[in-house]
């Protein structure tokens, strides 16, 4: 299903849109007046080329002024879901550490990282931390889902 229009205060309707990342270049990653798009765009497009090489990363959903109206986004927030059946109790390789600690992606790629595993309580209060609407409290926004 494609990408929904955004209403007119710019965001995307209420709940979880799920899309592809060729999707999220057409609607979000293009110039638009300034480079900026294009450059956030690269960034997320380089990041989901790494999740999408470890085992232990079942989505990411896609918030931030990025996926607005706004002709030069200053972010892009991300929730990096990891699949439930994953072994908590196994060590982390350092390339999946590296995947899920939000200091080493804020570093590398700007972007402000949560984690949670997929359907948990956390994952579910993340999603309705990022649905919030700073403009207008009582309405909620929404946010897209890439599954990897």
């Amino acid at each position: 299903m494609p990408i929904p229009a955004l209403d007119e205060h710019g965001l995307l309707p209420a709940g979880v849109h799920d899309c592809t990342l060729e999707e999220v270049r057409l609607r979000f990653g293009r110039f638009q007046g300034s480079d900026v798009r294009g450059r956030l765009f690269a960034r997320l497009a380089e990041l989901l080329s790494e999740l999408m090489r470890s085992e232990l990363v079942a989505s990411v959903v896609v918030d931030g002024s990025f996926v607005t109206a706004k002709p030069s986004p200053n972010d892009v927030d991300l929730l990096i879901v990891l699949k439930a059946d994953h072994d908590w109790t196994a060590d982390l390789g350092a390339f999946d550490y590296g995947l899920v600690s939000s200091t080493r992606m804020r570093r590398r790629f700007g972007f402000d990282v949560l984690v949670a595993e997929d359907g948990s309580r956390l994952y579910q209060r993340f999603v309705k931390f990022f649905s919030g609407n700073r403009e207008n409290p009582t309405a909620a926004k929404g946010v897209l889902r890439i599954r990897l």
